[in-house]
């Protein structure tokens, strides 16, 4: 039973060749197809399996196969150490796994699995490494380790086994041979010497103080001289011996010719011309734009947006998990530091300007809609969260998800305490829990991608001044990031360039909204509704557009709204009463520093909630209080119901009056001059929200005589009719 099928069944296998550079042998990959290959995923379609490779090597005399460490494997490199080497046995007997001798003879391989989740991990320029606590190559025992997915590496396959044992899983083994023999020493806060430069302090000073170890300072300056003599080992070593640095450890040759191989691999590494590279007249080097804005299309995520609103190109550039937006000068800054990694010398401004013209003029756009779109995940700065399913599970980052709001903070599993947030919302709420479970749901809604129409709600919180309503708000904001939310009020939203302002935005809403009167909510039902709004920015065209976020405002009094008001209207609105003043003596200035210190517990108990909501068909849980301040409020803001409840009262016993339906209605409208700046409803608006409210048709609640048409059961109050009797008159006896 061959113990590798599993590993040579993978298509990931390479042939290599030793060739001279420098004056050294190295291993160079090569395609089994005959032409290049790398160990870039751009290269996975050169890779094959173990037979096709090994066919290969023999059909174009390569020197041998190796394959590039897939995830989840892993490749532990011995070096210049003997079987019987006291550290290789360590190793060996640490590291229960298959084993073979290297290409040399001199040093041994081992392959294995590990579990990539559980080792120490860190992201370097955007992209997964290993720790650096931790070497991949430590220069003071020759042990290299390469992870699968950490590192792009291939390794020389040679099939001469030591023990032949199936790959067996060695995280264990990992975690601790990185803990005792690949940790860094820990670096001492460096004495900088004044005047001096990083060789001058190593090669004349012998100053490691800037560096982790002896050895990590021997490959520093080794590093520099390979720069110096253009890569010539024989001169490296001589000077080396001149240097502050030369010690007896430096006599042992299998630490030297390690320290300098190392030390030749990154000078090579960074004297190596990139694809974009090419060779001139005279063998000068020049840049290819062309090849550069490719190469920066194949090793930078990066999406462009066109925004219709608008109507304008974004660039998103893909860093630390999430998309961020790039001015033209922070993307040009992007493709300037792939020229600057080779030689800076090689950067002009207008080699900058074409490659930024080529990628910008693309036509592979995404339209703005495609942003944060997957209502199934949250931005972590740890991974994905995806609530999708059963439970909760935290998946990697992917460019793949085109999410631009991240969390600025780590989602766990368990909770932590958070007793100021808690402190708070308790005040806040007056002790009401059912209140406090609303809140963290409306919050869980904020920081995800769920649209916010589908609950087809805005929270209202109301109440006096000093309540800390809006710190709530704040924190929320600020968990979102700047540029994803927006302060506006309810006015501004109807206006003429209101619905243009949200655009784009998570949330919006006023933190401290002024008492207003609004002739109507057109715009705020099309966004609580899901509706498409028109939208407009100053000096250009309108465009259409469906809002997705949500609104939440703070005030000390409700407005006062006309225009459709009925039932349907109220019910969008969440009003939660904040009366629990703050005596000034009591108010922390830090609260909103000090709940966001919080923020990860916090976060963990919306994200509850929000489950919830969304396992209630999209229902926010309203208590009895939120259901009895929404039937008040529309007493309060119907003026024909404000008017019922102040000036009309039951008619007992048939009594008669003056009060015909049109009369009723002219007071009502005198009623209005005092109470509501003159503006009332119609005569037919006026009679539907009463027949409405009483649940009843016209026909029903009204009757028809020689005198006029008559409300059934109600008339004016005795007091309605003597403040108005210029306009209601005296009643007659009959």
């Amino acid at each position: 039973m061959d113990n590798l099928s599993e590993l040579k069944a993978m298509p990931i296998w390479v042939c290599w060749n030793k060739i001279e550079k420098n004056g050294r042998m190295t291993k160079v990959p090569c395609s089994a197809h005959g032409g290049k290959t790398g160990t870039n995923e751009e290269y996975r379609g050169t890779w094959v399996r173990y037979d096709e490779a090994i066919a290969a090597a023999q059909k174009y005399m390569y020197s041998g196969v190796g394959f590039v460490i897939p995830q989840g494997w892993f490749f532990l490199d011995i070096d210049h150490k003997e079987l019987d080497d006291p550290f290789v046995q360590k190793i060996l007997h640490r590291f229960d796994t298959y084993t073979e001798y290297s290409q040399s003879g001199s040093g041994l391989h081992l392959y294995g699995k590990c579990d990539f989740s559980r080792l120490p991990t860190e992201k370097i320029d955007g992209r997964l490494r290993l720790d650096r606590r931790f070497y991949t190559k430590n220069p003071g025992n020759d042990l290299e380790l390469y992870i699968g997915g950490l590192t792009n590496r291939f390794a020389v396959f040679t099939g001469d086994v030591v023990a032949d044992k199936a790959p067996a899983d060695c995280t264990e083994a990992i975690l601790q041979t990185l803990e005792k023999d690949m940790r860094r020493e820990e670096k001492p806060a460096p004495a900088q010497p004044a005047a001096t430069d990083k060789f001058t302090q190593l090669y004349k000073l012998g100053d490691i103080s800037g560096y982790g170890s002896h050895s990590e300072a021997d490959l520093a300056l080794c590093i520099m001289l390979a720069k110096e003599t253009k890569g010539d080992a024989a001169e490296m070593d001589r000077l080396f011996r001149a240097s502050a640095l030369h010690r007896d450890k430096w006599e042992r040759r299998d630490y030297r010719e390690a320290t300098l191989r190392m030390a030749l691999e990154r000078y090579e590494e960074d004297t190596t011309p990139p694809d974009f590279i090419y060779e001139g007249k005279g063998g000068k080097l020049w840049v290819s734009a062309p090849l550069l804005a490719k190469h920066v299309r194949e090793n930078m995520p990066y999406i462009l947006v066109r925004d219709s609103g608008r109507q304008t190109m974004q660039v998103y550039v893909y860093e630390n998990g999430c998309y961020r937006v790039y001015a033209p000068e922070m993307l040009k800054g992007a493709i300037k530091k792939f020229i600057a990694d080779f030689n800076e010398t090689f950067v002009t401004m207008r080699t900058l300007n074409e490659v930024y013209g080529l990628i910008t003029t693309d036509l592979g756009y995404i339209s703005q809609d495609s942003l944060n779109a997957d209502e199934g995940v949250i931005n972590f700065e740890n991974g994905l969260l995806d609530i999708s399913g059963e439970a909760l599970v935290l998946k990697p980052h992917t460019p793949q998800v085109l999410s631009t709001i991240q969390i600025p903070c780590r989602w766990n599993d368990t909770p932590s305490p958070t007793p100021v947030f808690d402190n708070y919302l308790e005040t806040l709420t007056g002790g009401n829990k059912d209140v406090q479970k609303l809140l963290l749901e409306f919050m869980g809604a904020c920081l995800s991608n769920v649209k916010g129409y589908r609950m087809k709600k805005a929270l209202f919180l109301v109440g006096k001044g000093d309540s800390g309503k809006s710190q709530l708000k704040a924190l929320t904001e600020k968990l979102l990031g700047r540029g994803n939310f927006t302060g506006i009020d309810l006015g501004e939203i109807e206006a003429r360039f209101g619905t243009g302002a949200i655009y784009g935005t998570r949330l919006a809403g006023s933190s401290d909204m002024r008492f207003l009167t609004v002739n109507e909510l057109e715009c705020f039902k099309r966004i609580t509704g899901g509706d498409s709004i028109f939208a407009e920015f100053k000096g250009q065209q309108g465009f259409e557009y469906t809002y997705s976020g949500l609104l939440w405002f703070c005030m000390n009094r409700l407005p006062k709204f006309g225009g459709d008001n009925g039932q349907w209207v109220y019910d969008r609105i969440i009003i939660v009463e904040c009366n629990n003043v703050i005596a000034k003596d009591k108010q922390d200035k830090l609260l909103l520093d000090k709940m966001y210190a919080e923020r990860e517990g916090i976060v963990h108990k919306c994200v509850i909630a929000l489950l919830d909501v969304i396992k209630n068909g999209y229902s926010f849980t309203e208590p009895d209080c939120v259901t009895q301040a929404r039937s008040e409020y529309m007493k309060d803001n119907n003026t024909v119901l404000a008017f019922f409840h102040e000036c009309m009262v039951p008619r007992l016993n048939r009594q008669k009056d003056n009060c015909t339906a049109s009369k009723l209605y002219e007071v009502y409208k005198a009623w209005c001059v005092d109470n509501n700046h003159g503006y009332a409803e119609t005569a037919k608006v006026f009679r539907d929200t009463l027949c409405e409210y009483l649940g009843k048709s016209y026909s029903e609640l009204t009757m028809h005589t020689d005198k006029g048409t008559y409300w059934c059961g109600y008339t004016l109050s005795l007091d309605a009719k003597q403040e108005y009797a210029r306009i209601y008159g005296i009643d007659f006896l009959s």
